[in-house]
Order: structure tokens, then sequence, then C-alpha cells
């Protein structure tokens, strides 16, 4: 039974891990604004390839993978988003 389980383990801390790490950079854009430093080809990116993992973890069966795949595109698409909007209210005041 823990031989099976451990795979499961190791992928939900990789998970909170991976996800916990974008946290910081969205809490800067939604506080702060900051969002010149931010890549909007690299999130949009980011967002396309996590929705790919979505789909493999759901045809895979890894609940693990469908699960942080959607948080991160979920933290990924709104750090996609304040960053479009942020570009375009400072497009607007220049």
């Amino acid at each position: 039974m823990f031989a099976t389980s451990l795979p499961t383990i190791i992928g939900l801390i990789a998970g909170c891990l991976s996800s916990w790490s974008l946290v910081p950079q969205l809490l800067k854009c939604w506080r702060e604004g900051l969002t010149e430093a931010v890549s909007k080809k690299m999130f949009a990116t980011r967002a396309f390839g996590l929705v790919l993992w979505c789909i493999y973890g759901y045809f895979a069966g890894s609940l693990p993978v469908v699960i942080f795949s959607s948080l991160n595109l979920v933290l990924s698409i709104t750090i996609l988003v304040l960053t479009i909007r942020n570009s375009s209210a400072e497009a607007q005041g220049a």
C-alpha cells in the first residue's frame, strides 16, 4: 500500500510547492500593480502548457496532476490578466 501511494504523495508535495511559488508574484501584481517585468508571452505559454497538463492528467488518471495543473492555471491566468490590465492602463495614461 505504501509503495503505491508514495508517487501520489510526491505528486501532492510537488504540486503544493509549484503552486505556492506563484503566490508571491500574484500578490505583487495584485497589491502593488507592479507588472512591468512580467512576461505576457511566458505566462500565456505557461497557461497553454497547463491546459495540456490538465488534459494529460485527466487521461492518465492522475489526480495530483489535474488538481495542481488546474490551480496553477488559475494563478497563471490571474497574473496574465493583471499584467494585461496594468499594461493597458499604463498605455492609456502615457
